[in-house]
């Protein structure tokens, strides 16, 4: 049996071993809504853009690996939408606070507007970080026990 994987272990500089792929942390959002606090954690991801991997305590902790979209522009619709032949209904919305280490592209503190659509799939975010534009993430879930966190060892 192994332990559970706690927040404070992730953060820049540790690595997240996802699925058996090992990705390092460049970056970590603190994020507080209404007293719910989570983290979200850019990741190396080569070839191709960084990724973000959030950890949500939602009963038990909720791992979801988020690939963003840049080719896609818009505002979200809390009616719903449809995007990449998919339906997405409304999962929640709101402002959280968030704290920033390390390199996430975002300034040390502020504020983030979300809007969380879900699908059978998996999720879709848009998330406005202190009034800028619209960023949109695809999500899916990862099992927990499948996420690692480690400290990298430098020289001998």
């Amino acid at each position: 049996m192994r332990a559970e994987l706690r927040p404070t272990q992730v953060a820049p500089g540790a690595v997240l071993e996802v699925a058996g792929t090992q990705h390092r942390v460049i970056g970590s959002l603190r994020f507080d809504w209404a007293g719910t606090q989570w983290g979200e954690h850019c990741i190396e991801s080569t070839p191709g853009p960084n990724q973000w991997l959030s950890i949500r305590p939602r009963g038990a902790p909720t791992v979801v690996h988020w690939t963003p979209r840049y080719d896609l522009f818009g505002d979200p619709d809390p009616a719903g939408m449809t995007m990449d032949g998919r339906q997405w209904t409304l999962l929640e919305a709101g402002t959280a606070a968030y704290d920033a280490e390390g390199d996430t592209g975002t300034g040390s503190r502020g504020s983030c507007d979300f809007v969380e659509f879900s699908d059978a799939e998996g999720l879709l975010v848009f998330e406005s970080f202190d009034g800028g534009v619209w960023e949109i993430s695809l999500g899916r879930l990862v099992d927990p026990s499948l996420l690692r966190s480690y400290r990298e060892v430098v020289g001998d």
